[in-house]
């Protein structure tokens, strides 16, 4: 389905997942849904379901928990009663010892009495305040950094930030300010300035959500980097029998404003 960036701002999020729900969208979801919260998608079988929880409340910055669902439940009852976390994200990654097995866009076949589902909060719910705000920024992607997660049990791994790049010094204080409202979706940024400091190679190679023809950092940009609710590290570094998660740029979109989540 083609969609206008308009069209698909002003949907609600109901019917956006059923969109998602019957293959008529496959695309990003940031963009959709003005001013909802989005959610990162974890999940894992019961047995490591407490590990994980600790984790995340170890690491609130990359990972702050907005919902859990109960045992075998696939629908996340605080943020999104009426959404499926089988069918409503519209890319799935599918690991299994840590490894990557499938990318499909229905876990139904996968879907077990035994698993528990975590919904992370997810930076692009920010976005919509940051351009109510007028600010000047732009989206760089995901990386892996040299900053190392907080272990609990068995899941450990580095630390995933996404960039944006903003307009002068105003533009950036700006953001910290109205981010550090919003810690159910990662708060503040947690680096700004030199990527190499964090680990960061290159700002034009982002190891995940790409964007086609990005252009180098201006001299008047200031990169600030927020942590980031992927999950696919932490796959690789626990080894579970059975990990999903969403894609690298499909998420999906609760039924909460994000002024709703924020502090």
């Amino acid at each position: 389905m083609n969609l206008s960036e308009d069209e698909l701002a002003d949907m609600t999020p109901r019917d956006f997942r059923h969109m998602v729900r019957r293959g008529e969208w496959t695309g990003r979801t940031g963009g959709a849904c003005r001013g909802y919260a989005q959610a990162n998608v974890t999940i894992l079988p019961k047995d490591y379901a407490y590990e994980f929880l600790l984790f995340c409340t170890r690491n609130p910055r990359p990972y702050p928990v907005i919902d859990v669902t109960e045992i075998g439940d696939p629908h996340p009852k605080l943020v999104a009663p009426e959404a499926d976390l089988r069918t409503d994200l519209t890319r799935y990654k599918v690991f299994q010892n840590g490894e990557l097995v499938a990318e499909p866009t229905d876990i139904s076949d996968y879907w077990r009495d035994d698993l528990v589902g975590f919904l992370l909060g997810c930076s692009a719910s920010f976005d919509w305040l940051l351009m109510a705000a007028n600010l000047k920024f732009r989206l760089v992607g995901g990386f892996i950094t040299n900053i190392q997660c907080v272990p609990a049990g068995r899941f450990r791994g580095p630390m995933l930030v996404t960039c944006r790049l903003f307009k002068g010094a105003h533009d950036a204080a700006r953001a910290i300010q109205i981010t550090s409202r919003c810690l159910a979706v990662h708060g503040p940024p947690v680096h700004i300035g030199d990527p190499a400091a964090i680990g960061i190679k290159d700002l034009s190679h982002a190891d995940l959500g790409a964007l086609p023809n990005f252009a180098p950092q201006q001299p008047d940009e200031i990169a600030l980097y927020w942590g980031c609710g992927a999950t696919r590290m932490i796959a690789k570094e626990a080894k579970p029998p059975l990990m999903i998660t969403q894609g690298d740029v499909e998420v999906l979109v609760t039924d909460r404003l994000t002024e709703e989540l924020a502090n």
